[in-house]
C-alpha cells in the first residue's frame, strides 16, 4: 500500500491547523469586542474612581458595542484590583479605572505580584480633580494658617485618606513635611467611608477629592480650607489654592484607563478611540464638570510619564520616612 497520499494530507491537515491557529487572533481581535468588558474599580463605591466608572461606563459602552461591567473590589489602596487586572488576559475583555495610588503603591505596600511599571498598559489618563483640604465643623479652625496652628497644639489630633499611597495621603504627607506636624494617618478603603468617619467625627481633617467632598462642602457639614490644584477651583473660588498657602504645593487626583500589557494592536486601537470620543461626548463632559473632574484624555505615553512622576515624588517622602510601608 503506498502511504505516501496519507501522509501528504495528514501533513496538509497538521500545516492548515497551524495556519489557522495562527491567522485566529488576527481574525479574532477584528470582532472585538463579541461579549461584555469587565470594568475593575479598585476601590469602594461612592468615590472619584467609582464615580468616573459611572459616568464613562454607558458611552463607552455604546462606542465599544457591547455593556461595561462595573466591578469594585477595593483594598490595599487599588493594589487588590490592580492584581486581578494583572492576572486577566491581555484581550481587551478585562480593564481597570486606576487611582494615582497606582503610581506609588510599590513604594508602600509590601510584596506586590506585579511590576508597576513593565505589568501594565497605561492607556489614558481620563481626568484629574483637585484634592481639597477639609475639616470637621466642629474643629475650632476656619482658616489653613488657623488649622495648622491647631495641629501643632493638638498632635495626637489624626487625618484621612482614601488608602495608604493615595493622593490625600501624599497631600497631607507634604502637609506635615511643609509644616512639620506629627498627626496620626488613618487610611480607608476609598473616599466614601473616610467621608463617613470625617462627619461622624472619627477623624479631624483630609485631604479629598474635591468630586466627593463638594456637596458636603455645600451642604455646610464640612469646612473647605484649601485645594491642591495650581489654580483656584471655579466652583470653590473663595477657597484658596495650596499654592498659595504653600508655594510648589500641587498634587491633584488622577483615574486613568488601565489594561493588561500585550493587547492585539487592532484591540488596543479599538480601545483608544472609544475612549476619546467618550471623554469627549458633550454629556460626558458636562457631568464631568459638574463633580468638579477636569477631562484629560491624555495619551498612553503622557499617563505613563505621570506615572512615573508621581512615583518619584512618593520616593522621595519615603526616604525622608514621611511615609512608611504598610
Amino acid at each position: 500500500m503506498n502511504t505516501q497520499p496519507v501522509r501528504r494530507r495528514v501533513w496538509l491537515a497538521c500545516a492548515g491547523a497551524v495556519l489557522a491557529c495562527l491567522g485566529a487572533p488576527a481574525a479574532w481581535s477584528q470582532t472585538y469586542p463579541a461579549q461584555p468588558i469587565r470594568l475593575i474599580v479598585p476601590f469602594a463605591p461612592g468615590g472619584a474612581v467609582d464615580q468616573t466608572a459611572r459616568i464613562i461606563g454607558a458611552t463607552l459602552g455604546e462606542k465599544l458595542g457591547q455593556s461595561i461591567v462595573i466591578e469594585n473590589k477595593p483594598g490595599a489602596s487599588g493594589s487588590l484590583g490592580a492584581g486581578d487586572l494583572h492576572r486577566s488576559r491581555p484581550d481587551g475583555y478585562t480593564l481597570m479605572l486606576a487611582l494615582d495610588s497606582q503610581a506609588v503603591n510599590h513604594h508602600t505596600v509590601k510584596n506586590l505580584p506585579f511590576d508597576t511599571f513593565k505589568d501594565f498598559d497605561y492607556l489614558s489618563l481620563l481626568v484629574t480633580t483637585p484634592q481639597v483640604l477639609v475639616t470637621r465643623n466642629e474643629l475650632p479652625v476656619k482658616s489653613f494658617d488657623e488649622l495648622v496652628a491647631y495641629l501643632k497644639a493638638h498632635p495626637k489630633s489624626s487625618y484621612g485618606s482614601a488608602g495608604t499611597a493615595s493622593a490625600g495621603h501624599v497631600n497631607s504627607a507634604q502637609l506635615s513635611l511643609a509644616k512639620g506636624l506629627k498627626t496620626e494617618h488613618v487610611p480607608y478603603k476609598g473616599a466614601a467611608p473616610l467621608l463617613t468617619d470625617l462627619l461622624g467625627g472619627h477623624i479631624d481633617y483630609a485631604f479629598a477629592g474635591l468630586s466627593v467632598m463638594l456637596p458636603q462642602i455645600k451642604a455646610g457639614k464640612l469646612r473647605a480650607l484649601a485645594v491642591s490644584s495650581p489654580r483656584r477651583s471655579a466652583l470653590l473660588p473663595d477657597v484658596p489654592a495650596m499654592n498659595e498657602l504653600v508655594p510648589g504645593f500641587e498634587f491633584p487626583t488622577w483615574i486613568g484607563l488601565v489594561a493588561p500589557p500585550g493587547l492585539p494592536p487592532q484591540v488596543r486601537s479599538r480601545i483608544l478611540k472609544a475612549t476619546q470620543e467618550t471623554m469627549h461626548d458633550p454629556l460626558v463632559e458636562k457631568k464631568f464638570a459638574e463633580n468638579a473632574f477636569d477631562v484629560v484624555s491624555g495619551t498612553p505615553e503622557e499617563f505613563s510619564a505621570r506615572v512615573r512622576k508621581d512615583s518619584d515624588v512618593m520616593a522621595d517622602l519615603v526616604k525622608r520616612k514621611i511615609v512608611t510601608s504598610d
